[in-house]
């Protein structure tokens, strides 16, 4: 049987899903994001290796495989005998669609040589961030479940995963579940579905009886014609009393003019510290949508110099060099600005031997 390539139009994810169990029997089915995570498939242009990812790392002596027949079960051999950490990564154009505070379970199978060399899975998510978590399999595939979650403005996930140490990774396949909350519903003495609360209301089409608890109140606009009358208004003996969104009086000025605060600027500040290395690698990644005036800060508390450069993305997840990179010596601190605008930025750093360093992010809006 032939090599299977990839359609690269309208492509899904893999087919194999995961039941979940409630005592009542199964109640949902999970089903795997990343696209070939079995890696059945080639990739049209290299049919030497999977399509949808590619090789991340390593140096001159590290050795990809792409092992197994082409009808299955296919997996990914790293020789890796030193140098820079080496692995996989998922491809750029077949990222994983995640949305804000959403859990998600990462099921990998691997296998390594010698047992317990230090190997890792990272999931870059963007401006949400980065988890990273330390494996060491065995030399018979072992299957490891992690858990993460994800935060506001997350546009999505890209996987990557490899060996640190001197030996052989064997990757079988790789799974990513969106976990959902497990909910058993709740049905009233009449056996209709029990609601606690309703959080809003739009154009009811027909009546719809509720059972409710701790009812909230629900605007209701009246709109009449009323008569009355009343006696002429003066300055001098009448007013008019403005109110705010919030409930409280509007104040003013004896001549009647409006009394304004204004605020002053919104300041921001993060800060991280890392180790730069031979193998370049980043900070993590911030949305400057909001801000006026933004600077990083880099401090080289190492003994070798160190070198840094502004990255920018349109999405958290496509990244492109804002300029050269710049050269920070040992003891000294330098700023970084880019010169172009997207919204999300990142430094990304290197170094001929390790230097740890102190990265500042600091913003006014």
């Amino acid at each position: 049987m032939g090599t299977v390539y990839s359609p690269r139009a309208g492509f899904g994810v893999d087919s194999g899903a995961v039941g979940r169990w409630h005592s009542g029997g199964k109640i949902m089915e999970l089903v795997n994001q990343i696209y070939n995570g079995d890696f059945l498939l080639a990739q049209e242009s290299h049919p030497d290796f999977p399509d949808g990812w590619k090789r991340i790392g390593g140096d001159s002596s590290t050795l990809w495989e792409w092992i197994g027949p082409p009808q299955g079960p296919r997996a990914i051999a790293i020789h890796h005998p030193g140098g820079p950490k080496a692995g996989i990564g998922q491809a750029f154009d077949v990222p994983v669609q995640a949305g804000d505070n959403q859990r998600w379970e990462l099921q990998l199978t691997l296998a390594a040589h010698p047992v317990g060399v230090p190997c890792f899975a990272r999931v870059n998510m963007g401006a949400g961030g980065i988890a990273v978590f330390s494996l060491s399999p065995t030399e018979e595939p072992q299957v490891f479940t992690r858990v993460f979650e994800t935060k506001v403005g997350i546009p999505g996930l890209r996987l990557e995963l490899g060996i640190l140490g001197v030996g052989d990774l064997t990757i079988h396949q790789v799974q990513a579940f969106r976990l959902y909350p497990l909910r058993v519903l709740r049905l009233d003495e009449k056996g209709q579905l029990y609601i606690r609360h309703v959080e809003s209301i739009g154009q009811i089409q027909k009546p719809v009886p509720v059972h409710m608890i701790s009812p909230i109140p629900i605007p209701v606009e009246v709109k009449a014609t009323i008569t009355g009358d009343i006696r002429a208004l003066t300055p001098a003996r009448d007013g008019v009393r403005m109110y705010s969104s919030s409930g409280g009086p509007l104040g003013s000025t004896p001549d009647g003019s409006l009394q304004v605060q204004l605020s002053g600027h919104r300041f921001w500040e993060s800060s991280e510290s890392v180790t730069a290395t031979v193998s370049p690698d980043v900070t993590g990644a911030v949305d400057v949508a909001s801000f006026s005036v933004f600077t990083f800060a880099v401090m080289n508390r190492g003994i070798a110099s160190a070198f840094i450069q502004v990255e920018v993305s349109p999405d958290g997840l496509v990244w492109a060099a804002d300029a050269p990179e710049q050269e920070v010596a040992a003891g000294t601190l330098s700023m970084f600005t880019p010169t172009l605008f997207l919204r999300f930025n990142r430094l990304k750093f290197r170094a001929l031997t390790a230097s740890p360093l102190t990265v500042w992010f600091q913003a006014q809006s």
